[in-house]
């Protein structure tokens, strides 16, 4: 005996539209994704090797003020005329070298900004200031 099905037989179908809607919403994805990426063009070459071959550096000095209004430069102390001469040694040595400024927060602003501008005076270019994370 044979079973009958009631209803109508429905083949199975692909909906295209979904498909459609998920290949250009990859595309999109992509090509902004593409719109951030940083790249640098550069002139392909084949560099020589050396062993001793190391990346150069430049560590930031730490010039710290503390409450007592007492600088130091890479916790030594110093006066703030030998700052200035100290300061304007190191930019001569290396242009490129970066200071960081850390002062306390009891410190006045016109303090600190005086600082900034002794730096940015004897020839510093690369200033930052340390804070804490909240």
């Amino acid at each position: 005996m044979r079973r009958r099905t009631l209803g109508i037989k429905k083949e199975p179908t692909i909906m295209i539209i979904p498909m459609i809607d998920i290949v250009f919403f990859l595309l999109v994805f992509f090509m902004v994704g593409t719109l951030y990426m940083n790249t640098e063009q550069q002139i392909p070459l084949n560099l020589p090797s050396a062993s001793t071959s190391t990346a150069k550096s430049i560590e930031p000095i730490t010039i710290t003020l503390t409450t007592t209004h007492t600088l130091y430069i890479d916790n030594q102390e110093i006066s703030s005329e030998r700052l200035a001469e100290e300061v304007r040694s190191i930019v001569k040595q290396a242009p490129r070298q970066a200071f960081v400024i850390r002062a306390s927060k009891d410190v006045y602003y016109s303090e600190v900004i005086a600082l900034l501008d002794m730096l940015k005076v004897n020839g510093a270019k690369y200033i930052s200031v340390a804070t804490e994370r909240k």
